[in-house]
């Protein structure tokens, strides 16, 4: 009962989409009565903490957070509850009955011996129905991309049920077992297409609602006028408007305002875009307005171009799925060829001959393995596409799921990439400060170090640069006025003074290269760096004069998201250009043994490619704008933040900013490709047994379907339970 009246479903899929209807509308209601509250990160760093799970009926899932309500995943344009449920209610319950009688026909087909001597009157047709029934079912039902050819599930039933009538019509002594082997050949056919399309049920539903939640209009600005288009008529080039409260139509890079976004279709958080940020089509503005340059439109979108074009589905086109489509339409006429020609030595009659070919197809060709393992897979492309992560291609997401080695970029992924100073020192007998404090002395000393530090950072971009500066100005210390400034890249920069001396600020490696001693300051910087600091020096003339110490915090999800890549059997690599102090003490807070401590951003591209020599694939996670060397050189490349932006070269780009799901990127193919492997053994194994069973004629030819049912059963078994 709803609503104090009865409902009447065909059966139990109507009924789950009159449920996920009426919650729809329900959720439009109350958005229009009062926007949805969203969680930033910056309100709840772990909103994200562990993986999320896939919704209900594999709705786009989405990030757990305290107080967070889920969004509702696209525009208010839902069908009615009973539009949801009527639309093919009398077909499918005709489709099913008929699915039903031919199951029946086929059992009965080994069965009717019971009744004795009517039994060979009746066997025939019995087979014959239930032949005519999965036909009518496979007709009726659209060939999905991902199934093999319906050639290798009704090509040797036909050919089964052709040979159970020429032997019925010769008289073969094995007329009765050829009949059977038809009559469960076509039984077990239909049951293998039912529980192929109850499985696939929830995933077909799920695409349509993704696809459905970005059939948008948005306002194209066209000769200083906004126009309003389909999203899909929009080009990538031209300039496009969202205000506040509306989705975005197509992946675009903001060119002017700031607003805050929930980032990608279904995401309980928001993210601050300004000028410069890539945004993806289904995310949806929650205050100002922003004006944006499209950079992907159409099919092409990064949230629907591996949903909507069914040849480029991860179903589909995943090498494992498609590699193994291909061995079973192959196969399937390979190894009836190769048991006939067995059987044929044996002396078998021609009617026996092509009865084993066919039971040699049927044990071979097992539609449920390759079926299931493409629903695996579906199944964690959506689950990705919950947590933000869109792939370039389907080859894209197994190569990611065969990463051994994931290396972080330090700056920006695990760690914050806001330092601040804790420390500035001067080096000498005068002012100095005592071991192990981390205030610096308000003395002259340490003002002129500051000011000399801040006056060279000024020629740089980088975050200790901004530390640096930050710092004078919070002090009120006024830069030097330095002149000629150079900065080395990952080394420091060097400049002349007011007074005309040289002047050097950096790490250790950029004094050893301006030939400037640094044992004076070493124990200090040894004993800063082993407590996880960073330690600028700053050389006047040719000595040292004093250090800055910087502190770097862990982000938010960091170590859950090392946790994540262990727990997928992935080796974490710590890369930075940090001391080796400074790597190590990181490492060992986040649990990473590996790390890869002075490497400047240059050399990353190198360090990257050595690590890939000793066979292993090696992923990187970083930004795009900071460690494009090393996601240049990743075998996987996981860009963070990069999800809509126009390059599109990276292999797995991140709608989001968070490190989690960039581990997520890696462990969610992986494990989709482990549960593939895992089903392929199950469904094979039965089928195997029996194909070897007929060529050397041990067992009776109706092992075949039963063996193929039993693998079947086995790999939607497995499915089940993977997805729970």
């Amino acid at each position: 009962m709803f609503d104090g009246k009865f409902e009447y479903f065909c059966r139990a899929e109507c009924k789950r989409e009159y449920v996920h209807a009426r919650g729809r509308l329900r959720d439009q209601d109350l958005a229009t009565a009062s926007p949805p509250e969203v969680v930033s990160y910056a309100e709840s760093p772990s909103a994200s903490s562990h993986a999320p799970e896939p919704a209900g009926d594999a709705d786009v899932a989405v990030d757990a957070a305290p107080g967070a309500r889920i969004l509702e995943a696209g525009p208010p344009n839902a069908e009615t509850p009973r539009q949801a449920r009527i639309p093919g209610r009398n077909g499918h319950s005709l489709l099913i009955g008929v699915d039903a009688m031919g199951i029946v026909c086929g059992v009965l087909a080994p069965a009717i011996g019971l009744l004795g001597a009517i039994a060979d009157s009746v066997r025939l047709p019995l087979v014959i129905f239930a032949w005519l029934a999965l036909l009518v079912g496979v007709g009726r039902s659209p060939r999905d991309p991902a199934d093999p050819q319906t050639l290798v599930v009704v090509g040797p039933t036909t050919l089964a049920v052709v040979a159970a009538c020429w032997a019925q019509r010769v008289n073969d002594p094995r007329a009765v077992g050829i009949a059977v082997l038809a009559g469960l050949g076509a039984s077990v056919a239909i049951i293998v297409e039912r529980l192929v399309a109850r499985a696939r049920f929830r995933i077909q539903g799920a695409r349509r609602r993704v696809l459905d939640a970005l059939d948008l209009r948005v306002r194209v600005i066209h000769d200083g006028e906004k126009v309003e288009r389909a999203a899909a008529e929009v080009r990538p080039g031209e300039q496009v408007v969202v205000d506040g409260g509306e989705f975005i139509g197509v992946d675009a890079t903001v060119t002017a305002g700031e607003a805050h976004v929930v980032p990608w279709l279904g995401a309980r958080i928001e993210v601050l875009k300004r000028e410069g940020n890539p945004v993806v089509a289904g995310a949806r503005v929650t205050s100002s307005g922003l004006r944006m340059t499209t950079t992907w439109s159409g099919r092409d979108r990064a949230w629907i171009k591996l949903l909507a074009v069914p040849s480029a589905r991860i179903d589909v086109a995943a090498p494992t799925v498609r590699t193994l489509r291909h061995v079973i339409e192959r196969g399937v006429p390979a190894a009836g060829a190769l048991v006939g020609v067995a059987v044929f030595a044996g002396n078998a009659t021609p009617v026996e001959v092509m009865a084993s070919v066919c039971a040699a197809a049927m044990a071979f060709g097992v539609k449920a393995v390759c079926s299931f393992v493409g629903l695996r897979f579906a199944r964690a492309h959506l689950e990705a596409l919950a947590s933000g992560i869109a792939y370039k291609d389907a080859r894209a997401f197994e190569r990611a799921g065969s990463v051994d080695i994931a290396i972080f970029s330090a700056r920006g992924t695990v760690l914050l990439g806001e330092p601040e100073i804790v420390a500035v020192e001067n080096v000498g007998p005068i002012g100095r400060v005592p071991e192990g404090s981390e205030e610096p002395p308000c003395s002259d000393e340490t003002t002129r170090v500051l000011a000399l530090a801040a006056g060279a950072e000024t020629a740089s971009s980088h975050p200790f640069a901004s530390a640096v500066l930050r710092a004078a100005r919070v002090s009120g210390v006024r830069p030097d006025a330095v002149r000629n400034a150079t900065v080395h890249a990952g080394l420091g920069v060097t400049a002349l003074s007011s007074t005309g001396k040289r002047l050097v600020v950096g790490g250790r490696a950029i004094m050893l290269e301006e030939k400037i001693g640094v044992a004076l300051a070493d124990t200090r910087v040894s004993g800063l760096e082993a407590e996880g600091r960073s330690v600028l020096l700053v050389a006047l003339g040719e000595r040292v004069i004093g250090l800055i110490a910087l502190q770097d915090g862990l982000r938010a999800g960091a170590r859950a998201a090392v946790q994540t890549l262990l727990d997928a059997r992935i080796e974490p690599v710590l890369l930075s250009g940090e001391a080796r102090e400074t790597c190590e003490t990181i490492g060992r807070a986040l649990d990473i043994d590996h790390v890869r401590p002075e490497v400047l951003p240059g050399d990353r591209g190198a360090e990257v490619r050595a690590l890939a020599e000793g066979g292993s694939i090696v992923g990187v996670i970083g930004h795009p704008a900071m460690d494009d060397g090393a996601l240049g050189a990743a075998d996987v490349a996981v860009a963070m933040g990069a999800a809509g932006s126009t390059p599109g070269e990276w292999a797995v780009a991140l709608a989001s900013d968070d490190v989690r799901h960039a581990a997520l990127a890696l462990a969610i193919p992986r494990a989709a490709r482990g549960r593939a492997w895992g089903a392929i053994a199950l469904g094979a194994i039965p089928g195997t047994i029996a194909l070897l069973a007929i060529a050397f004629g041990v067992a009776p030819l109706a092992i075949a379907p039963l063996a193929t049912l039993f693998g079947a059963l086995a790999v939607a078994i497995h499915a089940k339970e993977a997805a729970a």
